[in-house]
């Protein structure tokens, strides 16, 4: 049996074989061209998943995987402090990491949060089928049927999360369009806080945000404000999110209703 230690050294890794005090060392430089290459690797693979709406169960799992591989080479430690959090994000995958963690998401936003979140694409089918518990009988959540229409009715051209921590602001986004000639906007504004590192085993990592208004722009009409006041027993939409990978130009992140993203920083790729 082979055990790994990680430990701070001059060469920053050291794996030992127990019972042979044998050391390996790896240099930063080799930590680094692991890193460059699993975030290609990642980005190929989910590329051919239309933002996660089309995954498969078996590249759903891959994903994941390379995802887990990621997280366990973070370089930005207090990620949610740290001022590469903020900026313009492009989303590259939404998903679940299980069927049980997308029906709890909807069960918990409701009807309006669901819909919402499904129309900016802050989540996807993950694991799970278009149609609840696999019976096409069951109509999917609105923004369901809206987002997968894509090259029909409705195409979607991206969908992206901007972060700005030091002002306290973050914005979802879904642009798309109609019948190919209509172009349409849908914004949800909101506000967000670091959480004390003390909630999250000292590290900060995690983000509260509240989701206050949407907007809604159709072709050279709008846009259309709506407050979101009226949710959640008057305190709008809520949740919160955990950075776990970020660097200058990708960051992962899991929500509180079993989410999982890929954002990559707008122009880095």
């Amino acid at each position: 049996l082979i055990s790994e230690k990680v430990c701070i050294r001059p060469f920053r890794t050291i794996y030992t074989k127990s019972g042979k005090q044998h050391c390996r060392k790896i240099f930063i430089s080799d930590i680094k061209s692991n890193l460059k290459e699993q975030k290609r690797a990642l980005i190929k693979l989910v590329s051919e998943t239309e933002r996660g709406k089309n995954a498969s169960v078996d590249q759903t799992s891959l994903v994941l995987s390379s995802i887990s591989s990621l997280e366990a080479l973070n370089p930005t430690p207090n990620p949610a402090t740290s001022p590469l959090v903020s900026g313009p994000w492009s989303l590259l995958y939404t998903g679940a990491a299980t069927a049980e963690d997308v029906e709890e998401r909807r069960r918990r936003e409701g009807v309006v949060g669901t819909t919402i979140t499904e129309l900016t694409g802050a989540a996807s089918k993950g694991s799970a089928p278009l149609f609840p518990g696999g019976d096409p009988t069951k109509a999917a959540p609105l923004g369901r049927q809206v987002t997968t229409k894509s090259g029909l009715i409705i195409n979607n051209r991206g969908n992206f999360q901007d972060i700005y921590a030091d002002q306290g602001k973050v914005e979802n986004r879904a642009e798309f369009d109609i019948f190919g000639k209509i172009k349409c906007t849908l914004r949800i504004l909101g506000s967000c806080k670091q959480v004390p590192a003390e909630e999250t085993d000292g590290e900060n990592r995690r983000i509260a945000v509240a989701f206050e208004s949407v907007q809604i722009k159709v072709g050279s009409l709008g846009p259309l404000s709506i407050p979101l006041g009226w949710t959640n027993d008057g305190k709008g939409p809520q949740g919160w999110v955990d950075t776990t990978f970020l660097d200058e130009d990708l960051r992962i992140g899991r929500g509180d209703k079993g989410s999982i993203f890929i954002a990559a920083r707008r122009s880095s790729f």
